[in-house]
C-alpha cells in the first residue's frame, strides 16, 4: 500500500519534474480524455518509462498498464482543478515555478559544461591501475581517524596546527564536531570500500600510513583525515577494479571541470559578499532572541 501511494504522488509531480506537461506527438493515438485533454501513446510511454525498476513490474500486463492509464487521468483531473480553483495564480505556486526554473537551468548548464565534457576511457583507468595496483584489494580494511569542522577555513588553521606537532588525537577531542569519533582521538575504525562517502574514501586512497590530509570537504563539512592502518585483502584485477576506478577519475575529472567553470564566472560577474549582514542572520532552526 505504501508503494502505491508512492507511486500515486510520483505520477502527480511527474509532469513538473520531466518538464510541465508534455502530451506527445500530435498525431499520437489519443488513450483518453480528460475534459478537453488528450492523454496520447507518446505520453504514456514517456511517463511509464519513469517508473523505478522496483515497481515496473506491476504495470507490464494489460491489468498494470490499465492501472497506469487510469493513475494518469487521476493526476489529470487533479492538474484541471487545480487550474479551475486558478492555484496557478497562487503565490506560493509561482514562488516554486521560478525556484524550479532557476534549478532546472543550473542542471542543465552543469551537464554541458562538466558532465558532457568529462569523461574517462578504458586506457585511463589501466594507466591508474598500473600505477596503483598495490591499492587495488579484494577485502581490504583501511584505519583512519578525522577531525571534522564545519568551515574550510577551520579546517585549514587545525592542519596547520597539526604540520606544527600538535596531538591530532588531542585536537580532535576538542575540536571535531563528530563526537562519536572525537572521544576515541578521532578514530572511525576499520571500514572496506564504500562504506565512506566518496570524496572522504578517495582522500584516504591517496594518503601512506601516518599520513595527514589537507581539508578534504564532503556533504557533512570539512574534515582531517589520518590514516593509521591498513589491513590489505586479496590483490584485484583490472577487470574487477575498473568502474571503481573509472567512477574515481570521473569524480575527479568533474570536480576539476566544475572548479574551473566556476572560476571563470566569478571573472565573469562581479561578486560582492556583506559578511556583516550574514554574521547577523538567524538561522530558521535558531531561536529569535527574546526581546
Amino acid at each position: 500500500m505504501k508503494r502505491i501511494l508512492t507511486m500515486f504522488f510520483v505520477l502527480l509531480t511527474a509532469s513538473v519534474i520531466s518538464g510541465c506537461g508534455q502530451k506527445g506527438k500530435s498525431d499520437s493515438p489519443v488513450l483518453a480524455e480528460v475534459g478537453k485533454a488528450k492523454i496520447t501513446q507518446d505520453e504514456f510511454t514517456n511517463e511509464i518509462s519513469r517508473i523505478p525498476d522496483w515497481a515496473r513490474e506491476q504495470f507490464s500486463n494489460k491489468e498494470g498498464k490499465e492501472k497506469f492509464l487510469e493513475e494518469l487521468i487521476k493526476r489529470e483531473l487533479i492538474y484541471q482543478d487545480a487550474r479551475k480553483m486558478k492555484l496557478d495564480k497562487d503565490p506560493e505556486y509561482l514562488e516554486k515555478k521560478k525556484e524550479f526554473e532557476r534549478m532546472s537551468l543550473v542542471a542543465l548548464i552543469l551537464k554541458k559544461e562538466v558532465e558532457d565534457k568529462a569523461g574517462v576511457s578504458d586506457e585511463e583507468a589501466k594507466a591508474f591501475f598500473d600505477k596503483n595496483a598495490d591499492k587495488f584489494t579484494i577485502g581490504t580494511k583501511i584505519r583512519a581517524s578525522h577531525i571534522l569542522v564545519d568551515t574550510e577555513e577551520q579546517a585549514k588553521k587545525i592542519h596547520a596546527r597539526i604540520k606544527k606537532g600538535e596531538s591530532f588525537s588531542k585536537l580532535a577531542q576538542s575540536l571535531s564536531k563528530d563526537k562519536g569519533s572525537a572521544v576515541k582521538g578521532g578514530d572511525l575504525g576499520y571500514f572496506g570500500r564504500g562504506q565512506m562517502v566518496p570524496e572522504f574514501e578517495q582522500a584516504v586512497l591517496r594518503l601512506k600510513i601516518g599520513e595527514t590530509s589537507e581539508a578534504v570537504k564532503t556533504r557533512f563539512g570539512f574534515h582531517i583525515i589520518q590514516l593509521t592502518d591498513i589491513q590489505k585483502g586479496e590483490t584485484a584485477s583490472f577487470e574487477q577494479s575498473k568502474e571503481a576506478i573509472k567512477r574515481q577519475l570521473l569524480a575527479e575529472k568533474q570536480r576539476a571541470l566544475a572548479d574551473t567553470y566556476i572560476e571563470g564566472l566569478r571573472k565573469k560577474f562581479e561578486v560582492k559578499k556583506n559578511e556583516d549582514k550574514l554574521a547577523g542572520v538567524t538561522l530558521p532552526w535558531e531561536k529569535a532572541p527574546e526581546k
